[in-house]
């Protein structure tokens, strides 16, 4: 079994694992959503901004028509009041005629004041288009941002993938799969060097009499940690 070979290939594994979790957590992507969700948000406001704009000409529009009655019925009342002669009947006249003056003005206030709700509103819708054509710029450029940035993590795995498969057609197939095993059962370290009589992998302690007995094993006989059975390298 040639550990440094399979060495080699655990870097290489490593620098994928980590080249994979980088794509996965692109601060790019903090990026275009935030600017995803400053955008929606814009766009709802547009949203309510134009259905308080539709109310209020509606509103406006009642108020006018009714205008339109009570000035229509005025008239008819004065010409009315013109030919009465009974006196209570030109005071009843009279009181209705008043009753219908206090209702325009009254509606006169209440349209003064929809026009002045209207105008800020046109103020506000203008505002925030103008808000939300710019956080849809900002969102294009986090948009294309991100599609380079997961370009360029892209790349850097598939030249990795690319080593990797290079790498591994000259190790023995049981070899490769023992590996595989150990990688997976221990945290994607499978093969571990000696420092210091500690095991790389697990970082205890190994005994000078396990070391000896590492030591003396033939050439061709690999070694395992004895803590945790990861394969040393002499």
């Amino acid at each position: 079994m040639d550990l440094r070979a399979l060495l080699d290939v655990q870097r290489l594994d490593t620098a994928m694992d980590q080249a994979r979790h980088a794509r996965a957590n692109l601060p790019e992507v903090a990026v275009q959503e935030s600017a995803a969700g400053k955008l929606a948000t814009l766009r709802a406001r547009i949203g309510d901004l134009l259905r308080e704009q539709g109310t209020l000409e509606s509103e406006l529009a009642g108020i006018e028509k009714r205008d339109a009655e009570i000035g229509t019925h005025l008239a008819r009342l004065e010409k009315q009041l013109k030919s009465v002669i009974a006196p209570r009947e030109a005071e009843a006249l009279q009181h209705e005629m008043k009753n219908l003056m206090i209702e325009r003005e009254a509606a006169d206030e209440r349209g003064l004041a929809m026009l002045d709700a209207s105008s800020a509103a046109d103020a506000a819708l203008g505002e925030t288009r103008a808000a939300g054509a710019e956080a849809a710029r900002e969102l294009a450029a986090a948009e294309a941002t991100l599609r380079d940035a997961e370009k360029e993590a892209d790349r850097v795995i598939a030249e990795l993938s690319v080593a990797r498969a290079d790498l591994i057609a000259s190790i023995d197939a049981s070899d490769l799969a023992t590996y595989e095993r150990l990688r997976a059962n221990h945290a994607g370290v499978a093969i571990a060097e000696i420092k210091h009589g500690v095991c790389g992998g697990c970082h205890m302690d190994i005994s000078a009499s396990e070391l000896d007995a590492i030591k003396r094993l033939p050439a061709d006989q690999f070694a395992e940690c004895p803590n945790c059975t990861r394969l040393l390298l002499r």
